[in-house]
């Protein structure tokens, strides 16, 4: 048992038991993410344009003389991480729960011009999740007996040197609810909420990095971000409050979220078909038309297109080299101006050059920068051996 789990036992006074089960990775034994990036199908007959052009075509060319000579605009690279580990199972009264553990990584690369590429910052957190039912007292209070009880747990790190010279420590400790199940989340009930707070906080903790760098005025016209995966936030899978989150959904306006993997049956287009044909068609260096699209989820709007980056006849599916681009829009009549669309389509298509061809098996999707900004973030994982010692 390791030195966190050790601190539980000791301190139960007789309420709980942990039972030494074996650890193991979750991300290599449970599927407990969704294949696409995408949330929900759009329930709309035909889709709205969001961009301010109102021509009634299927798709757009890029003209590749404006793809080189473009005035570069992403400034700043986003990439949000998260590793998750089955430490132990617990038993509280008559039920036994799982314990999950995780690190979670958010972290951003800055590129002032082509020749300098550097981590502007990083977030490493090591955190535990546990059944609501661990908070034996239940003072309607979560937030103070987390936080009190991870300086305790801290208290007693402290005391190894090791972990005390290396600054390890646990950073948050989540309460996932053990009621209210529906019949889809199967046999692992408890396991798929135990990761989904952990994936909450990452996606949580994006949020956090945008902001930073909108209170320093980073983000502007000149200087856009461009982050890997939808930008499309579920404030319903938050562990923020929704004051806070609704804040920190007004900073995305110099945001591009794009997506190597989603649903190509997400959103019709204006006449009804499904954009599915459209997008399998796309010609090297061609764009959809600008979609509106509105989230289920949080009532938001976002401009959504797709763009194929490459001019290869060697592709492995019709999909393999097209991606998915998200901005937020302020309303349901908000469009984007047409013109910036196609500055930021030819940005991304030139950040797909150099390619990452055999280190990632998803370089035909992939953005060199954002590959870059993911191999900046997973090298600072610790590695799993200390984790399952930490616990």
């Amino acid at each position: 048992m390791g030195k966190i789990l050790e601190f539980i036992q000791q301190h139960s006074a007789g309420k709980y038991f942990c039972y030494g089960s074996k650890k193991v990775s979750l991300d290599d034994n449970i599927n407990d993410v969704l294949s696409f990036d995408d949330k929900t199908i759009s329930e709309a007959k035909k889709s709205v344009f969001a961009e301010t052009d109102p021509a009634r075509i299927h798709t757009v060319n890029i003209n590749p003389s404006f793809i080189q000579g473009c005035t570069p605009i992403f400034r700043f690279f986003l990439d949000g991480s998260r590793r998750t580990y089955k430490v132990d199972d617990i038993a509280i009264g008559k039920k036994i729960f799982p314990i999950v553990a995780g690190q979670i990584i958010v972290g951003c690369c800055e590129r002032k011009d082509r020749e300098t590429f550097k981590p502007y910052l990083l977030h490493h957190r090591i955190v535990l999740s546990m059944p609501t039912d661990f908070d034996i007292d239940d003072e309607n209070n979560n937030n103070n007996f987390c936080k009190l009880y991870c300086e305790n747990v801290n208290s007693h790190l402290s005391s190894f040197p090791f972990l005390a010279e290396h600054n390890i420590q646990l950073h948050d400790l989540f309460l996932y609810e053990t009621d209210g199940f529906t019949e889809e989340l199967g046999k692992n009930k408890y396991l798929s909420r135990a990761v989904a707070k952990i994936q909450n906080e990452m996606t949580d903790e994006e949020q956090i990095v945008v902001n930073n760098l909108c209170e320093n005025n980073l983000l502007d016209d000149d200087n856009f971000l461009l982050k890997d995966g939808s930008i499309e936030y579920n404030p319903r899978f938050s562990n923020m409050d929704m004051s806070k989150w609704n804040l920190l959904r007004s900073n995305y306006k110099y945001v591009v979220g794009v997506s190597k993997s989603f649903d190509p049956e997400l959103i019709p287009d204006f006449e009804g078909h499904k954009l599915s044909k459209t997008i399998a068609g796309l010609k090297p260096f061609q764009r959809t038309k600008v979609y509106r699209y509105e989230s289920q989820h949080s009532g938001s709007f976002f401009a959504v297109w797709y763009l194929r980056l490459r001019n290869s006849d060697f592709r492995e599916t019709n999909f393999s080299d097209i991606v998915k681009c998200e901005m937020v829009l302020n309303n349901e009549s908000d469009q984007i101006r047409t013109a910036l669309i196609d500055l930021i389509s030819a940005n991304i298509i030139r950040e797909a050059y150099p390619v990452c061809f055999g280190n990632d098996s998803r370089w035909a999707n992939h953005l060199y920068p954002v590959y870059l900004t993911e191999t900046f973030c997973k090298s600072h994982y610790a590695n799993n051996e200390i984790i399952y010692k930490l616990f």
